[in-house]
């Protein structure tokens, strides 16, 4: 039996690949930012791209750290909204056990329609951070000016290229506006997040017993484990490589423990971890069978050790 833990690794948009990895070129990952933040600060033109907490953190810091007037930001970002993150205690309980196990049980064609939708559940900002973002925004309007700056989501990089040595040229295009657009900058700061790293080189030797699903991913059961032909007499477990099966809490750290735990009672036949009946107030589903919780446990009392 083996058990995988699939790291990830920066997601960079295809049209900018080749300039991230041409040497010199002014485009970074924000997973760099702070080891460049010195010199990306001294950029005139810097063009920040994703709406996530970590594109609206790097969009805060320049902010703040360029004269008013003359910020000189472009902001953009492919969601249709520089929007806060779902992060209400019932919206939370879409990282829950119950609500893994529901989206397991959904068709393929609607889980892959829900894990888009659901951005806002972990790719939106903290709603400190929009607030302060727009509280610096706002200050430096009160001497009748108007920052330099442009922040437009709905927007995506068709292609890029550059410009002599030192500028970027990015191709845009606004999805609803059907309308295309460029900008010259100076620098590009790519949060566009991460993904988890393919399987395939990792598991090249079961390619043939692998079972996939329409989109040619691998199959993954409700314990985690990959659907494999029935000749293959091991298991092999997948931790983060299961979004397409298990829904947006696949990669979440708070479902760790319980994710663990639930492999490690599967691989051992027995319940040395034994765990909750029911984990949301949330029932997802009009067919899912309703769970009893587990009895009140009662208080034990302390033995004092001295009278």
């Amino acid at each position: 039996n083996i058990a995988l833990g699939i790291g990830t690794a920066p997601h960079i948009p295809e049209p900018l690949r080749p300039l991230v990895e041409a040497p010199g070129v002014p485009v970074i990952h924000a997973a760099d930012y702070l080891e460049h933040r010195d010199r990306f600060l001294t950029a005139e033109h810097i063009t920040v791209i994703g709406s996530g907490q970590s594109g609206a953190e790097v969009f805060l810091d320049l902010l703040r750290n360029r004269p008013a007037g003359r910020e000189k930001i472009h902001w953009l970002a492919r969601t249709e909204a520089f929007a806060p993150m779902e992060y209400s205690k019932l919206g939370l309980e879409h990282f829950t056990p119950d609500y893994t196990r529901y989206f397991h049980a959904l068709p393929e064609p609607v889980r892959d329609r829900l894990v888009p939708a659901q951005w806002q559940l972990h790719k939106g900002i903290d709603a400190d951070t929009i607030a302060a973002i727009h509280d610096e925004l706002y200050r430096r309007t009160l001497d009748g000016g108007w920052p330099d700056t442009v922040l437009t989501p709905g927007v995506h990089v068709r292609t890029a290229g550059r410009i002599a040595t030192t500028k970027v040229e990015l191709h845009l295009e606004h999805a609803q506006q059907a309308s295309r657009s460029r900008i010259t900058t100076d620098a590009v700061i790519l949060a566009t997040g991460y993904r988890e790293r393919p399987l395939g080189r990792i598991l090249a030797g079961l390619d043939p017993y692998m079972r996939r699903d329409a989109s040619e991913r691998p199959r993954i059961d409700d314990r985690h484990r990959l659907v494999l032909d029935p000749s293959v007499t091991g298991t092999v477990y997948v931790q983060n490589g299961e979004r397409h099966t298990h829904g947006v809490g696949a990669p979440d750290l708070g479902l760790t423990a319980w994710r663990s735990a639930s492999i490690l009672n599967s691989l051992t036949g027995k319940d040395p971890y034994p765990l909750p009946s029911r984990t949301a107030f949330t029932t997802f589903g009009l067919t899912q069978q309703p769970q009893i919780p587990p009895a009140r446990q009662q208080p034990r009392m302390l033995t004092p050790l001295a009278d």
